[in-house]
């Protein structure tokens, strides 16, 4: 599955990103050097790059320059890494480590890390303006789709639900609806805008919208199998609300779903069916 294209793709990211930010690094005096160091030891520290890997499979797709959909498959990679910082801190999940190393926080301490997500969230918004400025319509389009994927109505709104269902029971229902905000809508905006910016047919963006919709779901139930532990009983884990025969069967049936919308567009992605068996497969 991860083919020499996926690899290379992994790496431009990354190279752009650095870039970003090592011009701040090196042309511009006044900004701290330990809030760069700190997101950029977040943004290098690993991953699967699984959202901008999307957007550059939809670019593939397409035959469109790179180019067009790298500035948006970044900041999507950036508004993900600055989730997770966020995410680790104290007074979210409390995390020690992330990847196999020390959160950003026991890095940095709680100030500079809630800065460094803080940071990654604006640049995001940053590179889009920059890089889209010779089609202004195009960056409006990438700057709405981003915004409401990470806002209010996508990851900020799944992300206070998900706290709240720290103090409640929550059903399969609700759950399915937390990871939907949560994780789902920046998983499906980065297929959409992807589409946008290859000037896909309106039908093959709707295709791959709920295509995203149903990926992201499958995503975060391999997630809930790959997290389960007997030992530890979690009430927000689709294991522990619906059982483990349940939920692997609810994962293999959004899966199926998800390979239904890519057979939809008018010519069929082998990449993007790809990505719905890699999540299948995957150990972490």
């Amino acid at each position: 599955m991860w083919d020499q294209d996926l690899h290379k793709w992994v790496r431009t990211i990354e190279d752009f990103t650095s870039t970003h930010f090592d011009i701040y690094r090196s042309e511009y005096s006044d900004v701290p050097p330990i809030l760069l160091d700190s997101t950029s030891y977040s943004l290098s520290s690993g991953g699967k790059r699984f959202r901008p890997l999307l957007s550059m499979a939809v670019a593939e797709h397409y035959e469109s320059d790179p180019m067009q959909v790298l500035p948006w498959a970044s900041a999507i990679e950036m508004v993900h890494t600055y989730s997770l910082i966020h995410d680790d801190l104290p007074c979210m999940d409390n995390d020690d480590e992330r990847r196999g190393k020390p959160t950003n926080h026991k890095v940095y301490g709680e100030s500079i890390a809630l800065l460094a997500g803080d940071a990654l969230l604006t640049e995001a918004f940053s590179i889009l303006c920059k890089f889209y400025q010779a089609d202004p319509q195009l960056g409006l389009q990438l700057v709405e789709k981003l915004s409401l994927a990470a806002g209010l109505q996508g990851m900020i709104a799944g992300q206070v639900k998900d706290m709240q269902a720290d103090k409640v029971s929550v059903n399969a229902t609700e759950l399915t609806q937390i990871h939907k905000l949560k994780t789902g809508h920046l998983i499906r905006a980065a297929l959409e805008g992807a589409a946008i910016a290859c000037s896909a047919q309106q039908s093959d963006t709707l295709a791959l919208k709920f295509y995203g919709d149903s990926l992201g779901l499958a995503f975060q139930i391999r997630d809930d199998l790959l997290d389960y532990s007997e030992r530890t009983e979690d009430k927000k884990n689709f294991v522990s609300l619906i059982g483990l025969n349940e939920t692997t069967e609810l994962l293999e049936e959004t899966s199926r779903k998800a390979k239904a919308f890519i057979n939809k567009l008018q010519k069929p992605s082998v990449k993007l069916l790809q990505m719905v068996d890699y999540n299948l497969s995957r150990n972490k």
